[in-house]
C-alpha cells in the first residue's frame, strides 16, 4: 500500500466508505444506486462460494448464484479478485445458494467483501481538491456533519 498515491483514496468527504458486507445464503441486496459518480467502489472478495456457481438456466438472467450485475454487465464473485465499479449505476448482489444443512461451523455459502471508495479517475487533482474544500467548507458551516 505505500505504493498507492495517497491522492487516490477518497477519504475527505461525507461520501467515502470503507466496510465489509456479508451476505448469506438465498439473500440478495436489491437493484440500488450511488449518490455520485465521483467515486468509483472496490468490491474485493474475502469469501465467496465459488463452486458450482451458474444458473442452469438462468434465474432471473442472472448467470451466478452469487454473483453482482452493475448496469447489464453480470460478475461472478471470486476470492481475492476485485471488482470495480461506478456504483451510481444501477447495481445489485445476491447470493442464491442454499444453506448447508447441519453445519455448526456457520453457513459456508455466505459471502463477505471489503468495499473501499477511490476517486474516479476522469476527476481532476485540482478537481478533488475543490470538492474536498467545498466539502469542507459546508461542514464549518454546519451544513453537513455533527451539529
Amino acid at each position: 500500500l505505500r505504493e498507492i498515491d495517497p491522492n487516490v483514496f477518497f477519504d475527505k468527504t461525507p461520501f467515502a466508505f470503507a466496510f465489509f458486507s456479508t451476505l448469506n445464503s438465498n439473500t440478495s441486496i436489491k437493484a440500488h444506486t450511488g449518490p455520485m459518480n465521483l467515486r468509483l467502489r472496490f468490491h474485493l472478495p474475502l469469501i465467496a462460494p465459488t463452486t458450482n456457481n451458474v444458473h442452469n438456466p438462468p434465474k432471473e438472467k442472472k448467470p451466478y448464484k452469487c454473483g453482482i450485475r452493475c448496469g447489464n454487465q453480470y460478475r461472478q464473485w471470486v476470492p481475492n479478485k476485485a471488482i470495480i465499479l461506478d456504483d451510481s449505476y444501477d447495481h445489485e448482489v445476491w447470493n442464491d445458494f442454499e444453506e448447508i444443512p447441519g453445519n455448526d461451523k456457520g453457513n459456508d455459502n455466505r459471502r463477505a467483501v471489503l468495499l473501499f471508495d477511490v476517486w474516479h479517475p476522469d476527476i481532476s487533482l485540482f478537481e478533488r481538491k475543490n470538492i474536498e474544500r467545498m466539502f469542507e467548507y459546508a461542514k464549518h458551516q454546519g451544513w453537513i456533519g455533527k451539529q
